[in-house]
């Protein structure tokens, strides 16, 4: 990088010397923020660095050009240059690599939900492309790839869309339905098979998305992921009561599920929990992806909507949010106040949250 006048390009100068060539390979640095955003990031192809303005005690001299001399002798005659000097900083961005808040990866593709190649009524495609996410998301590509295909996404025409639950509750729902007919079970069935019957439901990668992820196994050894299963339908069944009887729902739960999966008061951690306290007892819709990035933020509603958390139950709601740095427990113990009642460690907010 040339040293040049404007002073945004000197601040980042001034960092770039901090950064280790292991941390970005001779990759190419890009500078992303957009109206949302309290602070802009430096991104690599594979790394995202938060950047933010720092001050220092020492000063760097702005001048256009510098010439180099001869080393000064402690004796003799010494000559002095005029230096033009265009100004005289002691700011500058420092820099440190930071997990990107991909939440708004799903926020952005929640725009455009996919509902079935039968629902496809534009001519235009909708969605996003993977050029308009690297442009909106303060995220590197290759993290913005990795959330891709870690949400229900897939892309329908050259464009990123996210998977509607309908949908998805639909063409588990077929399969399964498919599987009664013929008075068989997944595990009795390869993977050639899924795909021959579920082409008539929809197109092949959105089919093969699918299959990733709600079923497991190898080619020939097929078996339901029951754990996505049941929060799938757990999902499907609650958004528009928010909160249901735990009696009645357990049992819609029970019977909505495929032949083979079991659901479990467990499979709803991260996505709903269960209010014991209340008199009927209630199941109430509690979605990680709902909840804000910033860690306290999301654990002051935690802690108003449910006192004292164990740790299984809270830690899918707190694993997004860890780093190299810092896992779950760390991340409680910093943010959290512990205490063991009859030998089980619960976790309850620092601060009075009535």
């Amino acid at each position: 990088m040339e040293i040049s006048r404007n002073l945004e390009q000197v601040k980042i100068i001034l960092n770039l010397a901090k950064l280790q060539e292991s941390d970005v390979k001779s990759e190419s640095l890009y500078i992303k923020s957009n109206d949302e955003a309290s602070h802009a990031v430096m991104c690599s192809n594979s790394l995202t660095f938060e950047l933010k303005e720092a001050e220092t005690s020492n000063s760097m001299l702005l001048m256009p050009t510098l010439n180099k001399g001869p080393i000064v002798e402690t004796v003799g005659e010494r000559v002095l240059k005029m230096q033009e000097v265009h100004g005289v900083y002691h700011h500058y961005y420092e820099m440190k690599a930071t997990k990107p808040k991909l939440q708004s990866v799903r926020n952005a593709l929640k725009k455009f939900p996919y509902k079935g190649k039968n629902s496809e009524l534009s001519k235009e495609p909708l969605g996003l492309t993977f050029t308009e996410l690297k442009e909106t998301i303060l995220a590197s590509e290759e993290e913005i790839f990795t959330e891709l295909h870690t949400l229900p996404a897939v892309k329908f025409r050259n464009r990123w869309r996210l998977l509607h639950v309908s949908f998805l509750f639909g063409w588990v729902s077929y399969l399964d339905s498919i599987l009664r007919e013929k008075n068989v079970s997944l595990e009795d069935v390869g993977r050639t098979e899924v795909e021959d019957w579920m082409a008539m439901y929809d197109d092949g990668n959105v089919n093969t998305k699918c299959i990733s992820l709600y079923i497991e196994g190898d080619e020939d050894n097929l078996k339901w992921k029951s754990a996505a299963v049941s929060q799938l339908f757990a999902m499907y069944l609650l958004p528009d009561l928010r909160a249901f009887d735990s009696k009645d729902f357990f049992n819609a739960w029970q019977a909505s599920v495929p032949i083979g999966v079991t659901p479990c008061e467990v499979h709803l951690h991260g996505v709903a929990l269960v209010d014991y306290d209340s008199t009927p007892n209630i199941v109430k819709y509690l979605p990680e992806f709902e909840l804000p990035e910033e860690i306290n933020d999301r654990l002051d509603i935690l802690f108003r909507t449910r006192a004292k958390w164990t740790m299984e139950a809270i830690a899918p709601y707190i694993q997004p949010l860890t780093d190299g740095n810092l896992n779950v427990a760390a991340l409680l113990t910093k943010y959290a106040r512990s205490s063991t009642v009859n030998g089980i460690k619960y976790y309850s907010s620092k601060y009075n949250t009535k």
